[in-house]
Parts: C-alpha cells; structure tokens; sequence
C-alpha cells in the first residue's frame, strides 16, 4: 500500500520557486470558498444561453480569456438566504439572524476537520472585515466551527503573511509556549466550572453545556495541531510590497481597493501553492455596507447598498453594472495568478476549485433565489466545466456537496442542515 501524502515527501512546502516540482501523485486538493454580499446586477450577469459556448454577458467579460476555466450554475436557492443576512447561511445552509436559529458548522470547517492536518493551518479563514462581527446586523466571517461559534476572520494582508510566513524567532516560540500554557490552564478551569454546573441543569440546559463542551474540545485539538508545526521552518517566499498600510484598512477612509484586493489575492495564492493549508473561506464583500468602498475611487457615487436599491433609476443601474465588471476583473487577476502557477503537469488553478459566490440574487439582489455562482478550477482533480449550466431549484448546497465529492471527502451527517440534497452531476467527475 502506498503511503498518504506527507509533507516531507514533496517540495511544495518548502518554498513557492520549488512548488512546481511536484510530481502527479503528490499534487493536493483544494477548495476556496468566496462570498460577495449583496448580490449582483443580475440583468448584466446571468447568460442567456447555455453550454460551453455561451454569449458572454457584460459583467462576465472580464473572465474570457478563462472561459474554459470556469462554469457559471445559475437557479440555485438557499431557504434562509435573502435580504441582508446570508452571510451566515451561505456555508452552512441553515444559519439565519433569527434569535431561535440553531448556530450549526460551516462547509468549510468540516472540510477543514477532514483533510486540515495535512497542513499548517487547517484552513485560512478571511474577510473585508476582521474579527466575528457577532451581534452585529452582519457577520464578518463565514466560518463557524463545530460548536456553532463563528470564527474571526483576518484582513489585514501584511498580518496574513507574518502569519505564512514570517520565520519565528526564540522570543516568539518562547511567547507561543507560554501562550498554549496559558490556554490550557483557562480550557482547564472553565471545563472544571462547566462540569460543577452541571449537575444543577436541567435536560435542555445540559445539552446546551454538551455543546459548550464540544467548543472545549475543538479548540484543545486545534492547539494540539498548531503545537505540532510550532517548530516546523515556515515555507520560504519574497515578501510583497505592501507600502501604505493605511490605503490597505478596509476600515479607514483612503483604501485602495484595487492594490487591498491583489494582495489579497496575491497571498491566497502563496499560500495555496506552499500548501500552507487547502481549505480557504473569505468574505470578499459584506451584506449591507459592503466594506470595499464599491470603487468611490473610479468615481462611483454610490454606496453598493444604494445601488441594489436601484427602483429602476438608470444611473444606479449603469454604475452597478460598471462596479460589478470592476470586481470581476480583480477575479479574473485571481484566476491569472493561481493559473500562473506550475504545478507537475498542470497550473495551480486546475488542482483547485475557487468558488465567486452569493447569497443575494440575480433577479433582485435581496432575494433567496437565483443565487449567482462561479466555480473555477479543478480540471485536473474532477471538475468538468460547461459554460453556462442552469439548475433551477437546486440547493447552493449540492454545489458544496459536489466538491466535496471531488475532494475525496465523505459527505458529513446532516450536511447543511438538509439544504443539500445531491450532487451536480454535470459538473464533476467522481474518483
């Protein structure tokens, strides 16, 4: 029997000049899920004709020259989706803002519990806005882990790459030791006082503690993986020009949207191709206040929100379409970045499946239904691409359920929450 694939095996960790040198068989499989709130202008997005050789519309224009690189689905649903809050529905299907909802997992973290310990870090988790954003209208994070709590999402790019790669030094492993010291002494204590409380709780309230303790837990074998690479040299690449940080807050006024998201991008990339981890969530643009500034810089006079407000005025109309082609070209730089990338016999974009996604519609971008989505990549791990595909009804789910097929990875027990049913046959080839 052949040995699973071990870091040690192969060049791809050790520097992003030597990634490429990987043979087939050692090539992994990714997935990056990105969300953009809001929605889309729909009219200017969605094809009218299906197939690989489909009209391309004015907002997909930017991505010809990957036209066989990518399929647009369009039709998919989500049941508690719409409005401003998807952003906690959108991975894990069931999520609302409501005060009753049940907090439930994301896709990508239970991917990340699947193949995680292949890499340094389980996954990357991103975002316009750093932190959880927990108890705000919105939510600043797509990822929510095991437990139901959400996890906080990092987006500063200089802070993302210290993290990948900026090699510790004996004052900082002495402080990340004491630092798992301290943390185990506070998981200690409060597991002690959960267990005291117990026994003074009634049914509902001790499930509620189990799942309390199920959070304890994850976050013990989280320290027990990031203790593992503690040690471990960091992979080896040229640090970018990051410049101003202030033009790279997305929480200031000055952002410079264009050279934030290449960086962003350029980063993913880095670690992507390092195999720093292969499971990436990142909310590129909120529900409500977007975050990204909707390109004020190229003169746009409005606010993203504004503009899915249209009431049919022609100017709203006009910009939102010329923003929305703005945002896609910055993907087409993704896909030109992640395609730029040899890998054994292919690039990069074909061992990884990138999905441009929303929760917000394409006939009214508060709605539920007719969710836009992109999946990029993967031709060369399954993914059979096919221009345009409608799938009128079908759960945004079952295209998680689809990659997850195409990563190899078991379907998990009440994979969102039943807001998943299937497969999308004509997307993917199963091993």
């Amino acid at each position: 029997m052949a040995l699973p694939w071990l870091e040690a095996m192969s060049v791809c960790a050790r520097g992003a000049d030597t990634a490429g040198g990987i043979a087939a068989d050692e090539i992994p499989k990714r997935s990056v899920f990105c969300m953009w709130g809001l929605g889309l202008n729909g009219r200017d997005f969605t094809p009218t004709t299906t197939g690989p050789d489909y009209e391309m519309t004015p907002i997909l224009r930017p991505l010809e020259r990957h036209r066989h690189d990518f399929t647009t689905v369009s039709g998919l649903k989500l049941t508690h989706s719409g409005g401003h809050g998807g952003d906690r529905t959108f991975l894990t299907g069931t999520n609302t803002h409501a005060s009753s909802s049940k907090l439930r997992i994301s896709c990508d973290q239970e991917l990340a519990a699947a193949i995680g310990h292949q890499t340094r870090y389980s996954s990357l988790v991103l975002g316009i806005r750093r932190g959880t954003g927990f108890g705000n209208p919105q939510d600043n994070t797509l990822s929510w882990s095991r437990s139901g709590t959400p996890i906080p999402a990092e987006n500063r790019p200089h802070v993302l790459f210290d993290q990948l790669f900026r090699p510790d030094t004996a004052d900082t492993l002495a402080e990340r030791e004491a630092e798992f010291a301290r943390r185990s002494s506070v998981l200690d204590s409060v597991r002690d006082e959960a267990r005291a409380l117990a026994k003074q709780l009634g049914q509902v309230d001790r499930e509620k503690l189990d799942e309390y303790f199920t959070g304890i837990r994850d976050l013990e074998k989280q320290m027990q993986v990031e203790k593992k690479w503690l040690y471990e040299p960091k992979p080896t690449v040229d640090e970018p020009e990051f410049g101003d940080e202030q033009g790279l807050d997305p929480t200031r006024s000055g952002l410079d949207y264009r050279r934030y998201q290449r960086l962003m991008y350029d980063l993913l990339t880095l670690a992507l191709q390092t195999d720093s981890t292969r499971v990436v969530s990142y909310m590129a643009r909120m529900d409500n206040s977007d975050g990204t500034g909707a390109f004020k810089g190229e003169g746009n006079p409005y606010g993203y929100h504004e503009m899915t407000h249209h009431g049919e005025d022609p100017e709203k109309l006009r910009w939102w379409t010329k923003a929305d082609t703005w945002y896609m070209e910055e993907w087409a730089y993704f896909l030109d970045r992640l395609k730029s990338v040899k890998e054994g016999d292919g690039t990069l974009l074909d061992h990884t499946m990138v999905v441009w996604g929303s929760s917000g519609g394409t006939i009214n971008a508060h709605n539920n239904h007719h969710l836009p989505a992109i999946i990029c990549g993967g031709t060369g791990i399954g993914v059979k691409h096919q221009g345009h595909l409608i799938k009128e009804d079908a759960y945004l789910g079952n295209l998680w359920q689809t990659m997850f097929g195409v990563m190899g990875v078991p379907v998990p027990e009440n994979f969102q929450g039943g807001e998943a049913d299937g497969v999308i046959d004509e997307l993917a080839q199963f091993a």
